[in-house]
């Protein structure tokens, strides 16, 4: 038993050593507030994705791959207006392991999303939350990432 742990132990450490591209990727985030009249900001949250690679569109089917998802958490001292919406180059390729056309986004993709402070008064406060997604390449994911972040409102 000890023998076939170290046999297997020692075939993950060399497809790791010998296959690491994909364990280096990783999509870089920028993040940042605006105010858009009195009380109301728009949070924008762009996503820069490594070449060759691509992540999901919040749009994609219950039947297919891990959409992102931007989430946002509960704040008492704000409001989210509307849905969080994405803007980028989408593009919509049929995919046969999933049997159905999905929807993704290659180089870069923005999401937005409006917030109201609940107060007239100037408030300080963050805007919390994460973004969820699977970055994926000629037919080969990552395992879904979990990004958390805060947002000053300025």
């Amino acid at each position: 038993m000890k023998r076939q742990l170290i046999i297997v132990f020692i075939s993950l450490l060399l497809f790791i050593l010998n296959d690491n591209s994909g364990f280096a990727q990783k999509v870089q985030f920028t993040y940042a507030s605006k105010l858009v009249n009195g009380d109301r900001y728009l949070i924008t949250v762009k996503a820069l994705i490594p070449d060759s690679w691509h992540i999901y569109s919040q749009t994609s089917p219950d039947d297919g791959p891990n959409p992102t998802r931007v989430v946002f958490n509960s704040n008492p001292l704000i409001k989210l207006e509307g849905a969080v919406n994405e803007k980028g180059k989408m593009i919509k390729h049929f995919e046969e392991v999933f049997d159905l056309t999905v929807a993704y986004f290659e180089d870069s993709v923005e999401y937005t999303q409006l917030v109201k402070l609940n107060s007239k008064q100037k408030i300080k406060t963050n805007v919390t939350g994460s973004v969820e997604y699977m970055l994926c390449t000629n037919g080969r994911c990552l395992s879904p990432t979990k990004e958390k972040f805060s947002i000053d409102l300025k």
